[in-house]
């Protein structure tokens, strides 16, 4: 009786080890009498264990830590350890490529890819909203006479003055070039005229430059409950709105001179 239990014991003990070798972790797990497999079923129980810590990683849980297998629960730390780094430095590099993507660099303000996708998001909130295209004068004349980064001052002056006097949920963008776009949220026109005046002050002033500095714009006046509007269609009457602008103050200039 002893010989046949120990013959089974043995058996038993080899078929499972086997199991295990193979990775076979829903293998049956022997009865308590077979003594022989004691050792095997603790390494059973740990590696059903590890095997749930490593899904657990494998969601983005880089907390799970190993502390019964010795040299291999070191490993595996710092493995987890290794991947938690990881990720958090490609999170911090998406979201810097996406910033770069959004942003000019000269101006640091949104570039026209950013203003298109948050105008656009904002035209479907039915609320009031001003569009200001905005034209910087001169710009031309500054970079071929005094140097690109004279003018490069001069565009960075420029949105200095913007800055000061809208607010936290208009929009402000560079869309190329001398050209900028203003959306002023829940501003009546009247006052987004007075906006545009105190910035084409406020940016003309203290000025010991050898040259004037001046921008043209052109409103136009989104009403609440507007319905769909077309971006592009807004755009160009804000543009044309200025081009009037700016041939007015340009007809202006020259009777006085006569």
């Amino acid at each position: 009786m002893g010989l046949k239990y120990l013959d089974h014991a043995v058996q038993e003990m080899k078929a499972y080890s086997a199991a295990l070798s193979n990775g076979i972790l829903s293998v049956e797990t022997p009865g308590r009498d077979n003594f022989l497999c004691e050792n095997l079923k603790n390494i059973h129980a740990n590696l059903n264990h590890l095997t749930w810590q490593a899904k657990q990683v494998a969601k983005g849980d880089y907390s799970q830590k190993v502390s019964y297998l010795g040299e291999f629960s070191e490993a595996f730390n710092t493995m987890t350890e290794q991947l938690k780094q990881r990720e958090g430095f490609l999170i911090e590099e998406a979201q810097q490529e996406k910033q770069q993507a959004s942003i000019d660099p000269l101006t640091q303000v949104g570039n026209r890819y950013y203003f298109q996708r948050k105008a656009e998001q904002m035209l479907q909130s039915e609320t009031e909203l001003v569009l200001c295209y905005c034209d910087l004068d001169h710009l031309k004349y500054v970079n071929d006479n005094y140097g690109h980064s004279e003018g490069d001052w001069y565009l960075r002056h420029f949105v200095e003055s913007v800055k000061k006097i809208t607010r936290e949920n208009d929009l402000f963008a560079r869309l190329g070039g001398d050209e900028f776009c203003i959306i002023l949220k829940d501003c009546p026109k009247e006052v987004a005229y007075s906006k545009m005046y105190w910035i084409q002050h406020d940016f003309a002033k203290q000025s010991e430059k050898p040259y004037e500095k001046n921008f043209s714009f052109g409103i136009v006046r989104v009403p609440a409950q507007h319905g769909q509007v077309d971006l592009d269609e807004l755009i160009q009457r804000a543009d044309q709105a200025m081009y009037q602008q700016k041939r007015t103050h340009y007809l202006t200039k020259m009777h006085k001179k006569i």
